[in-house]
């Protein structure tokens, strides 16, 4: 408990001193451990190891297991080549080679013998050989020739140059003599000496009842095979093999049959390893080394898993401290961290140049003169990697302290280069600023596999440091196109996102604002050109609110600032008309007082029913009602308006019903002016026509209603339309758009000689639209036509 607390009272630089100390020891332990588990797992067994597998289990064994049966039926084959009863004969025929025309030669074992010895070879007794002199020049003893036959071979024999194989004497004579061996060591191993591998091989012709057996256990049968431990039983008529040895090679079978000296497969092998290993040979050897290497394994593991959680921790708590100092967030940066960062990595690349060279030429020949040469390859390795990791972790910490101080871009050259790019850009056409950044991606990616190219082909360093090299490369064009799709990914981001507000400013959500703070480049100037666009809308419609508001509040009172004076004049008026005045002259002008006061008090009442109708600010009371019937009532009403103008109503309407949902009195107020519109601007003595019709919906309006359907989920569904059509002959020329005829105070007499307000039509449709229907005007010439079409109720 002191000592953590004395270390948590160290300056931050002997906390960081000790964490890399630590760091660096238990790395050098993980690398141990690993190493050990690498020198003790030559048996193939790998993490198993760790468990408690038993040596039998092993790959090791079972490629020992196949080496002896491909042995033994390699001394079935030479038993009667080299001798006769285990014993090796010297005066058999070996070998027959032609040298000339008349010039062949037959040698026996012993001939092959003394011809090896003199040519500076020294036999064992074994039966192999080892060079022990070397003879200047051509050795005098060795000749070349045609290989007519060999003892190993006998099926390969040739009577002549044409179709021998040519070759030297000595060469001939040791591949003889490894064969040899190889029959030799097998039988005084498995066969003279005791074994823990047991055999036995049985061939049979049913013809004479002869049989072959070869052994070295005369006891083992079926029966007893499968108490030694490991077994196989290996017939020759059939494929399936009755083994508990996981991997027996599948040219066994064929091997067995290669040496039946009968014909057919009345033949079969039993083999067995005694697991117990009572006879210490090969078998108990390996068990034993197995074991001793099981435990060296474990230990090596641990130490691996110790050393690594170590480094791991350690390495974790250096990342979080790096660049900070004692009881401060602020991150200090050493004097290479203030450089450019691309400086900064060509100050490690050439550190990280002369520690190569430095190791190579100083540290890796001081090793050769303390360590035995066969340590010399995987020492070298070890100073190399610990060289270039000390390089690593140098440079990764610069890095970070850089990230951590947020200058690792800032302060770069790549910054400086891409912002004197972005500004020299930003004014350019999109085609040129397209056209320059694809050239560029080309160039890079085309120098970087140049430079891959040439490390692979032209640069001679040893294997290891061409594959670093290699993957850097390969490294660096990774994180450069990744680095490009990333800016690609944010520029298509950007346009989306400009997309996404005009479309939000077109659908009229002029509060929309785009942040701007990720964007940059000519994205930028767009994104601040469309927030200002939405700026001015936001403005425009402010301002068109507030100009609606007080021209409504202008007409609201400035209507009741006249209806006041103008009912004292209408009641006044019409007192003095109580009077028993008998001057038609001022008859005559009460008369016209009373004509143009009614004028004044209806164009101050429709002024502020279209100042209502137009804000909307009506009470709707939708109910269903029969157009029908409403038109025709109106028709009858107007009857004496008509006469007055010699006008003539044709009436086309159908006899059925037409339900329509729509508030009474603004429908009557719709049709009223209508009708009240004809009677003023109508042709004297013409003819009025009004129509009422059933419209099936269109196939346009069809497939419009069909997407709006699928995109609800919602079943199709379009009603037909009640039509309401009134047509009449104006009396004046229409030189106008019908469009301007349903804004205010517009009227078709331009002149002013009626005494018409030029509100009703603006009325009309301001009604017509609150209760959901459709208000349109068609003028051709002097004909005028109203429609008005509402949805007809199913």
């Amino acid at each position: 408990m002191n000592t953590l607390q004395n270390l948590s009272n160290l300056p931050m630089c002997a906390k960081k001193l000790t964490a890399s100390l630590l760091h660096l020891f238990f790395l050098v332990i993980t690398l141990f451990g690993i190493g050990t588990m690498y020198m003790n797992d030559n048996l193939g067994v790998g993490i198993v190891r760790i468990s408690d597998t038993a040596y039998e289990e092993t790959t090791g064994f079972n490629e020992q297991f196949n080496r002896d049966m491909a042995n033994i039926f390699r001394y079935i084959k030479y038993r009667d080549i080299f001798g006769s009863d285990d014993s090796v004969s010297l005066k058999k025929r070996m070998l027959s080679m032609m040298f000339g025309p008349s010039d062949t030669e037959n040698y026996t074992l012993e001939d092959l013998i003394h011809q090896l010895e003199s040519s500076g070879y020294k036999l064992n007794e074994d039966f192999s050989y080892v060079k022990t002199s070397t003879v200047p020049g051509i050795d005098p003893h060795d000749k070349s020739g045609y290989i007519l036959w060999t003892a190993i071979n006998p099926d390969e024999t040739s009577t002549g140059a044409s179709d021998s194989r040519r070759g030297t004497l000595n060469e001939t004579a040791l591949s003889i003599m490894d064969t040899l061996h190889v029959y030799y060591t097998t039988y005084h191993r498995l066969i003279a000496s005791p074994s823990n591998l047991h055999f036995r091989i049985v061939y049979s012709d049913p013809a004479s009842h002869e049989t072959e057996t070869y052994e070295n256990d005369a006891s083992l049968t079926e029966e007893n095979v499968k108490q030694y431990g490991k077994y196989a039983i290996l017939p020759g008529n059939s494929v399936f093999f009755d083994t508990n040895i996981p991997e027996i090679p599948l040219n066994t079978i064929p091997s067995l049959a290669a040496v039946n000296p009968y014909s057919g497969s009345n033949f079969y092998m039993i083999a067995a390893v005694d697991t117990t290993y009572p006879v210490r040979d090969i078998y108990s050897e390996q068990s034993s080394d197995y074991r001793a290497m099981q435990k060296y394994y474990i230990g090596g593991f641990v130490l691996m898993i110790l050393g690594s959680l170590v480094s791991l921790v350690t390495l974790i708590y250096l990342i979080m401290v790096s660049g900070h100092h004692n009881g401060t967030n602020e991150i200090f940066l050493h004097r290479i961290d203030q450089t450019k960062t691309e400086t900064g990595l060509l100050i490690s690349c050439v550190i990280a140049a002369l520690a190569y060279a430095v190791c190579r030429i100083v540290v890796c020949r001081i090793a050769h003169l303390t360590l035995p040469e066969e340590s010399w390859y995987m020492a070298d390795r070890s100073i190399l990697m610990a060289a270039g990791y000390l390089c690593l972790l140098f440079t990764f910490f610069s890095l970070l302290r850089r990230y951590k101080a947020r200058v690792i871009w800032t302060n770069s050259f790549l910054r400086i280069w891409h912002d004197r790019m972005a500004m020299a850009a930003v004014h350019r056409p999109f085609r040129v600023r397209l056209t320059a950044s694809f050239l560029f991606y080309l160039m890079i990616n085309a120098a970087m596999i140049l430079l891959f190219w040439f490390i692979r082909e032209r640069i001679l360093l040893p294997r290891s440091i061409i594959h670093a090299l290699l993957f850097t490369v390969f490294a660096v064009i990774a994180v450069f196109n990744l680095w490009v799709l990333g800016i690609l990914m944010r520029r298509y981001s950007e346009l989306d996102r400009i997309a996404d507000a005009v479309d939000r400013l077109a659908a009229g959500d002029s509060t929309y604002k785009i942040d701007t703070s990720t964007f940059d480049g000519r994205e930028l100037l767009l994104a601040e050109g469309i927030n200002n666009i939405g700026d001015g809308m936001e403005t425009a419609v402010r301002e068109k609110v507030k100009s609606e508001r007080l021209k409504a509040d202008l007409i609201t009172n400035v209507s009741h600032d006249i209806k006041t004076p103008l009912t004292s004049i209408i009641n006044y008026v019409d007192l003095i008309k109580r009077e028993n005045i008998t001057d038609p002259r001022i008859l005559g002008y009460l008369e016209i007082l009373t004509q143009k006061s009614q004028r004044l008090k209806t164009l101050t009442e429709d002024l502020v029913e279209a100042s209502k109708a137009s804000s909307g600010n009506i009470r709707m009371d939708m109910v269903e009602l029969d157009l029908v019937e409403l038109v025709m009532q109106a028709s009858g009403e107007f009857e004496d308006r008509f006469a007055q103008r010699h006008l003539t109503l044709v009436m086309n309407a159908p006899d059925e019903r037409m339900m329509i949902r729509a508030d009474g009195r603004s429908l009557w107020r719709v049709i009223e002016n209508l009708f009240t519109n004809v009677c003023k601007y109508a042709l004297d003595s013409s003819r009025v026509y009004v129509d009422l019709t059933r419209r099936h919906a269109d196939l346009a309006t069809l497939q419009a209603a069909a997407e709006a359907a699928t995109e609800q989920g919602s079943p199709v569904s379009v009603p037909d339309r009640a039509v309401f059509t009134i047509k009449n002959i104006s009396s004046s020329q229409l030189n106008i758009h019908p469009d301007e005829l349903t804004e205010r105070f517009v009227r078709g007499d331009v002149s002013r000689t009626t005494e018409g307000s030029g509100l009703g039509l603006s009325i009309a449709k301001s009604l017509t639209e609150l209760m959901h229907g459709d208000f349109r005007i068609v003028i051709d010439g002097d004909l005028f036509k109203a429609e008005v079409t509402f949805d007809i109720l199913p």
